[in-house]
């Protein structure tokens, strides 16, 4: 079961796999991940937990009761994932696993001078790197050119 809801605080929206649990096995999962610090994809932290912030009981409600969950999707390969961007024209760095090695990406190591500005994401004098996870958690990084990003997208 798939559940999906938005972050009360900056409406990022967040589809969440149960995988095979029953209503109250996945409200308990969710009370037992809810004291846990968690990064929010819309970049902030929440020292409180998830529950209340992405109203999950009612998404459970809305996915068990309501008939408003949905089937999980076949995850895409770290491959087929970098190609995707790579046709879109995004210039990709390997953050370290090699995952797809035939396709020979720079690697975030071979970059000198980095400097960390959170939620996993680097600068450097002419570049910013910024994740872009795989559907299957390996990280990768967007290089992008500092003089060529929204202002916006520029951390501190």
């Amino acid at each position: 079961m798939v559940i999906r809801t938005k972050c009360k605080k900056c409406g990022v929206a967040i589809r969440l796999d149960l995988g095979e649990l029953t209503k109250d096995e996945a409200l308990a999962a969710v009370a037992k991940m809810d004291g846990v610090p968690r990064e929010c994809p819309g970049q902030h932290v929440e020292l409180g937990g998830w529950r209340e912030l992405y109203d999950l009981d009612d998404a459970i409600h809305r996915a068990y009761d309501l008939g408003e969950g949905e089937e999980a999707e076949p995850i895409i390969t770290d491959k087929e994932y970098i190609e995707k961007l790579l046709a879109d024209g995004k210039d990709i760095v390997d953050g370290g696993c090699n995952t797809v090695p035939e396709l020979n990406l720079p690697r975030l190591h071979d970059f000198h001078d980095l400097d960390h500005v959170g939620f996993g994401n680097f600068k450097n004098a002419t570049h910013l790197f910024l994740r872009r996870d795989s559907p299957n958690s390996t990280r990768f990084y967007e290089r992008v050119p500092v003089d060529s990003a929204h202002p916006a997208s520029i951390p501190a």
